[in-house]
């Protein structure tokens, strides 16, 4: 079943339960090519993804900063990177392409939620994920992304309307 795509930007939500049946790893890796259709720089496309399904990985990533815990349920984990010596602009990159994947997998009926990983003053959170998925440094890590059919319902979310966020036309 198709949807309209502002429905499911619309409809889209963090989802940090998930229930215990692994969806198909080829949906998975569906939402990963979606996130390859990302604009980026000069079309650098500077990202990389690791997909992460051993349990004891993904229980390591649970560790990874303090709001990662729920990462500890997924089924699966996408480690998302970037390589900065392709593109100026690799964490803008990198963002779009993560959204794209967010979008591919809620249009699929899975659900998701992204944990940063990259903070432009804290290196340890990045060097940890590297250790524990043993990556090399020319990577930037932007973020965890835990996947997996939700385990929950959030309520709708509430957006400001246009005329509050548009400054003005000119």
């Amino acid at each position: 079943m198709q949807r309209d795509i502002f429905e499911i930007i619309k409809t889209r939500r963090s989802i940090r339960r998930y229930k215990k049946e692994i969806p198909d790893e080829v949906l998975i890796r569906r939402c990963i090519e979606a996130a390859c259709y990302a604009p980026s720089s000069k079309d650098s496309q500077p990202w990389s993804f690791v997909l992460v399904k051993d349990r004891d990985k993904i229980k390591e990533l649970s560790k990874t900063q303090p709001y990662s815990k729920f990462l500890e349920n997924a089924p699966y984990v996408i480690v998302a990177l970037a390589d900065e010596g392709k593109s100026n602009h690799w964490l803008e990159d990198c963002s779009c392409a993560i959204m794209l994947l967010l979008l591919e997998a809620h249009s699929l009926g899975l659900g998701t939620c992204w944990n940063a990983v990259y903070h432009p003053e804290i290196q340890e959170r990045e060097d940890y994920v590297r250790k524990v998925l043993d990556i090399d440094r020319r990577y930037r890590v932007i973020a965890n992304i835990g996947i997996g059919y939700p385990d929950e319902e959030p309520l709708p979310k509430k957006v400001k309307s246009s005329r509050e966020i548009i400054l003005k036309v000119v």
